[in-house]
């Protein structure tokens, strides 16, 4: 009879395994809670965030996502009862970590949604708008179609109509995501009208996902604690634990789950294309965050650079500042691609060696492979094509734990 709870959790590890495993190789689209607020570029599979924390963490433990970019690990673990820390160099990130990660009551949601409906009559393009000079002036709006970008300034000009700065981010969010659906990759740029209708569209999908997210919330509060915690900063890794809110942490981070910038692989992490021409930073302005920065900033330096050397120092880094913040047994889970992996792979695992970590193969934490866990990612290659842009079709697993 003793043996019975440890075979019990065997069979449940065994099959946290498997869903792993079925994650890492998922082609489901991203569906659920708040993740699809927002389409950042590069983004894993909520699948797989969710079963790493699953199987590599206990409710109440830390998890931490250093590159969180869309916050999708900041969603997941919070929605499974972890507390929840994130940081990224970009201000779009920390805003969109904020917005995807409060949950909002229905009342708030009602009153939004009274706000939208209101707003109706003054998305009319023969009305004068506040035109957003400063933003206009830095570039912001550069490359913005004038029937969007007007329809914009008429919306933005009464976000703070709302009730709450919570609200006010909410509706900025939205106005964000329809603007993204609008410009962005769009053969075809849509009308006014057009752009009016899909903001209802879109806000019975926000509403349903926060719905569904605040629920989650509520159905897995830590043991013992009313509430998990939520903390996104506008901080590059390397310099984390030297931020107070890292700091005010209840304990260290028990895991990592993140997805750090490729080795040479260029990701448009700051910038819609219009036309499949020209780039704006129109996510800015209406996020009412600030950019000012190239693509070189976001993913440790040029990619054509020889031998990459800024990148792996960046790595360096940050693995090296992360392992100060981690507990001694912790785990850090990471999707990476590379653009020549004949080299890259083995020069990666050398920085990471050097920043105070060793490899551990699957087989050594539980999964039942013997071998580097790869993943194909599903439509890569011809959107890689289509785009002009260098997105590996494939990319690696790894698993590090620090170094006693």
């Amino acid at each position: 009879m003793s043996s019975l709870p440890s075979i019990a959790q065997d069979t449940c590890r065994m099959a946290l395994a498997q869903e792993f495993l079925a994650a890492v190789h998922t082609q489901e689209p991203v569906t659920g809670l708040t993740h699809n607020f927002y389409r950042y570029p590069a983004r894993f599979s909520p699948r797989f965030a969710r079963a790493a924390i699953q199987m590599f963490s206990q409710p109440g433990d830390v998890v931490l996502d250093p590159f969180m970019g869309g916050a999708t690990t900041l969603v997941e673990a919070r929605a499974l009862g972890r507390h929840a820390v994130g940081s990224d160099i970009s201000s779009l990130s920390v805003f969109l970590a904020q917005v995807k990660t409060t949950p909002l009551l229905d009342r708030e949601l009602g009153q939004i949604a009274c706000w939208l409906e209101s707003l109706q009559e003054h998305l009319n393009l023969h009305l004068p708008s506040e035109r957003a000079e400063t933003w206009q002036k830095e570039g912001y709006q550069r490359h913005v179609p004038w029937p969007i970008r007007k329809t914009l300034e008429l919306a933005l000009s009464r976000v703070q109509e709302l009730r709450s700065a919570r609200q006010e981010l909410f509706a900025r969010c939205l106005l964000l995501r329809v603007g993204q659906w609008a410009l962005d990759w769009r053969e075809r740029i849509p009308a006014a009208e057009e752009f009016r209708f899909k903001l209802f569209e879109f806000l019975d999908g926000f509403i349903k996902g926060m719905r569904e997210y605040r629920q989650s919330v509520r159905d897995n509060a830590p043991p013992g604690q009313s509430k998990a915690l939520t903390i996104s900063i506008r901080s590059a890794a390397a310099d984390l634990a030297a931020c107070d809110a890292f700091a005010s942490l209840p304990k260290k981070p028990t895991l990592v789950v993140a997805s750090p910038p490729y080795p040479g692989v260029h990701v448009r992490y700051h910038r819609w294309t219009i036309h499949e021409r020209v780039e704006t930073a129109a996510p800015f302005w209406i996020a009412d965050c600030l950019d000012g920065q190239g693509a070189a900033y976001y993913s440790f330096g040029d990619r054509k650079q020889l031998g990459l050397r800024s990148y792996f120092e960046g790595i360096r880094a940050s693995f090296s500042t992360l392992r100060k913040c981690l507990t001694l047994d912790g785990l850090v889970v990471q999707i990476v691609g590379f653009s020549q992996p004949d080299w890259q792979v083995d020069r990666y695992l050398e920085v990471l060696e050097q920043a105070g970590y060793e490899e551990c193969l699957p087989w050594q934490i539980g999964l039942p492979l013997g071998k580097r866990l790869w993943r194909e990612v599903p439509g890569r290659r011809g959107f890689a094509a289509s785009r002009r842009d260098l997105l590996t079709s494939r990319e690696l697993v790894l698993f590090h734990r620090p170094k006693p």
